[in-house]
């Protein structure tokens, strides 16, 4: 077989191979825009401001009794029944009487004695001084007579006190009530021998009408609330006033709303530099008893009113380490993100201090898919269905327990203050 020659194969291959690769080369194309982000928008508004604040505190009694035995012995008589409503002096406990009866018959004896021993020596002294009258004994007989009396007076005054003081001991076994309340479960049973040095009170007596919740306020917004007052001292009284008048709301753990209105009891003189918060006690009417210390609850209150305050809803603001931000919209649907200055929020609304004018777009709904310089394409608002009032929606207010307005009387109350509106 004959080869063809060299000189035309190398050619032909040559061109073989670079054929397709020209015929594969093609233009890029160029890139496609940005289609608009679909988003909710909303609007800066401009209006008062309540300012709500919301604390997490625990409820105590307004007063704590620990009720402790002044005398040593053994317990004989619980009168009480653990659990129920006393009254001041009203009678707990009976400790065994018997020795300090004792004590205080020998009290009385000692002083019938020291009183006829009295008797006997005051009518020595004053035959004593007829006698130093007439001159038949000396002044120094009369001196001894003298003597003799006043020792016998102050041995009179002593019996007397240690006729006080067993009388003193013998009702100190009676153990009462020192305060109005409810009372505890009883630490010791009868029997048990008790003494001012044992380690337990005997029970617990608790004023619970009305009851105390104490909670941490922290230094943000405890100058928030003064913020005002700082600024404008003359309006100082008017806003405690106001404080006074909007009072308390108390939500219990379980979501359970109390209907009876607190008030600011009282605040601590300093704020704690380890927590740097300040501690609070608001005072709620507790009629019935039904609440008890240790229980935890929400405390709800509305501390002034932020005039002219640009409002935003909550879900628009961007949080990106404590750096907040709004996405504003132009004219042209293009978005501008800014930083904003956040001053108040609440669940549903926040308060802007600067970065924004009434009036501007914002995006609500979406947020989280624009960027700086992207155009937004806006939707109608959607309004949320109401729920059908057979099965309202679960974490809605609906759900929400109510403590009724008024409470049955309880028949062991000390008198249960009256509903408050």
């Amino acid at each position: 077989m004959k080869i063809p020659n060299r000189r035309i194969l190398v050619p032909m291959i040559a061109g073989l191979t670079f054929l397709p690769l020209s015929a594969c080369k093609k233009e890029a194309a160029p890139a496609a825009a940005r289609p608009p982000v679909p988003v909710t928008l909303g609007v800066v508004l401009q209006k008062d401001m309540p300012n709500h604040k919301e604390w997490i505190g625990n409820l105590q009694g307004t007063v704590t009794s620990l009720v402790k035995p002044n005398v040593a012995g053994n317990i004989i008589q619980r009168y009480y029944t653990e659990g129920s409503v006393v009254k001041q002096g009203e009678p707990l406990f009976q400790i065994d009487p018997a020795p300090f009866q004792a004590s205080l018959d020998k009290a009385k004896a000692d002083l019938a004695t020291a009183v006829a021993t009295q008797t006997k020596v005051q009518q020595d002294f004053v035959r004593a001084q007829n006698l130093l009258a007439g001159k038949v004994i000396s002044v120094q007989e009369f001196q001894n007579q003298q003597q003799n009396y006043q020792a016998t007076v102050g041995q009179v005054a002593a019996m007397q006190a240690a006729v006080q003081s067993a009388q003193v001991n013998l009702d100190f076994t009676k153990v009462v009530s020192p305060i109005d309340g409810m009372a505890g479960l009883a630490n010791y049973e009868v029997g048990s021998y008790v003494s001012s040095q044992s380690q337990e009170p005997l029970t617990t007596v608790v004023a619970i009408d009305p009851i105390k919740v104490v909670f941490q306020v922290g230094q943000d917004d405890y100058l928030g609330i003064i913020s005002d007052s700082l600024s404008n001292p003359s309006n100082a009284a008017q806003n405690k006033a106001e404080d006074q008048r909007a009072g308390m709301q108390m939500i219990l753990s379980d979501g359970t709303i109390y209907p009876q209105k607190g008030t600011f009891r009282a605040a601590n003189n300093q704020i704690s530099t380890q927590t740097g918060s300040i501690t609070v006690e608001g005072n709620f009417p507790n009629p019935g008893m039904l609440l008890r210390p240790g229980l935890f609850a929400r405390v709800k209150a509305t501390l002034g009113v932020q005039r002219n305050a640009l409002v935003v809803p909550i879900n628009s603001v961007i949080t990106i380490q404590n750096i907040h931000q709004l996405a504003i919209v132009g004219p042209d649907n293009k978005v501008s993100i800014r930083n904003v200055n956040v001053i108040l929020s609440t669940r549903d609304e926040a308060v802007v201090a600067s970065g924004v004018t009434a009036g501007e777009k914002i995006v609500v709904q979406g947020i989280q898919k624009v960027v700086d310089g992207c155009t937004v394409m806006p939707l109608p608002a959607t309004t949320p269905s109401a729920p059908a009032a057979s099965t309202p929606a679960e974490g809605t207010d609906a759900t929400r327990k109510v403590i009724p307005a008024t409470v049955p009387t309880n028949p062991q109350s000390s008198g249960a203050a009256a509903t408050k509106s």
